[in-house]
């Protein structure tokens, strides 16, 4: 039993199997219900019977707070079952210099127990842009790449934020 949902602009590249959960690329579609909606069906059966060992590798060069949420839920379920003896590990993966990834990955990791296991790629642009922001809504201010940027003003996000400084590492 397997699963595989090829990549989009807004939707990761999703294979499911006995023992491995892959999800790799962006993360905000625009229903999420509607797109994990067989992920969710899936899951739900491998639970019932999973493998000894299951290996979560997680992949996401963004992740919209409705998909962090869904993320969430599905690690809970996992936990679970870890919970109830099922050797599993998380592997998340995130790019070198992208923050938000990798406080999704921390706080995710502080409210399960599955052992995470974290790994940096090395980014593809020599140079990279980088730009300082601040939340409008939150105060908090922030280093994000021009890559997550240009997905925030994609989205109808820029007036969320103020752009302080932009700067090349």
């Amino acid at each position: 039993m397997s699963l595989t949902l090829e990549k989009s602009s807004d939707t990761p590249y999703i294979h499911l199997e006995n023992g491995l959960i892959k999800m790799e690329g962006q993360l905000m579609p625009e229903n999420i219900l509607i797109f994990f909606k067989p992920v969710d069906t899936w899951i739900h059966k491998y639970l019932e019977k999973p493998a000894d060992f299951t290996k979560i590798d997680l992949d996401f060069s963004y992740l919209n707070s409705c998909s962090t949420k869904q993320i969430c839920d599905i690690l809970k379920l996992f936990n679970q079952k870890y919970l109830e003896g099922f050797d599993m590990k998380i592997y998340w993966t995130y790019e070198e210099g992208d923050d938000t990834v990798q406080e999704i990955g921390d706080d995710l990791e502080s409210m399960i127990e599955i052992p995470f296991e974290y790994t940096v790629k090395e980014t593809q642009v020599k140079e990279l842009t980088r730009l300082k922001v601040k939340n409008k809504l939150t105060g908090k201010i922030g280093e994000i790449s021009l890559k997550y940027w240009e997905t925030i003003k994609r989205n109808g996000h820029e007036r969320d934020f103020e752009l302080l400084e932009k700067f090349n590492l």
